[in-house]
């Protein structure tokens, strides 16, 4: 049973102006001033990850640096294992692999892949993480896990391209909760990033074999950012 309110956020006319506004500014930025196609660093807490052309950045649009620090402020057992789908530079392998036992990331664009695996050598981590191409549960088939991190397209519609599906996707959402019970171990949980720009608060709301906790919130003005911790109703 899905037991948290999903999409809260300030409410008034004039919070809903000044979001649409300043939702408007950033994609026109996005739009005129385009990421440098060349590599790129970005650095969270501290911690220098390296973004490849093509490669969703999470810390640029600040979902996936979330997902990776509310993990990280988690109590994880030493040898937990973890799964981080969708993994794209790696933030949320990088940050469980210096915590857990043993990290699978897994991604359909291979160029991710190349990408996280990059930062994984560069920080020396890559002893305790496995990188997998692959949609979505694919690459791991019947492997359980005891926390599963998951930044999903928010958007629904067909993607462009390789690089679009970060952002995109006609049924991933779907298919991520539905299959999510099968690769859980007893007591894991997953931990998933939503917006309130995106198109899958719906998905969530039919789901009855889940509960779900928002555990942290971040208003960026323009979209709200939420971690929800996800377990398995009848567990």
């Amino acid at each position: 049973m899905v037991n948290a309110e999903i999409g809260d956020q300030k409410s008034g006319v004039g919070w809903k102006w000044v979001r649409s506004i300043y939702r408007a500014a950033l994609r026109l930025r996005l739009r005129l001033w385009p990421d440098d196609p060349r590599l790129r660093i970005r650095l969270i807490d501290g911690t220098p990850i390296i973004v490849l052309p093509g490669v969703f950045d999470g810390i640029r649009l600040r979902s996936g640096a979330l997902l990776a620090q509310t993990f990280a402020a988690l109590p994880i057992p030493a040898n937990a294992q973890v799964l981080d789908l969708g993994t794209g530079t790696g933030i949320g392998a990088v940050f469980a692999a210096r915590r857990a036992g043993r990290v699978v990331a897994t991604d359909i664009n291979p160029q991710a892949v190349q990408c996280a695996l990059m930062n994984a050598q560069a920080l020396r981590l890559n002893h305790k993480i496995e990188m997998r191409t692959g949609d979505l549960f694919e690459p791991v088939h019947a492997e359980q896990f005891d926390v599963i991190l998951f930044n999903p397209p928010f958007y629904r519609g067909l993607p462009r391209d390789m690089a679009d599906r970060a952002w995109r996707s006609l049924d991933v959402f779907d298919r991520f909760l539905r299959e999510l019970p099968l690769h859980l171990c007893p007591g894991g949980f997953a931990l998933i990033v939503l917006s309130t720009d995106g198109d899958n608060a719906d998905a969530l709301r039919r789901v009855t074999y889940l509960t779900l906790r928002p555990i942290r919130k971040r208003d960026l003005i323009n979209e709200i950012l939420t971690v929800y911790e996800i377990r398995v109703y009848d567990r």
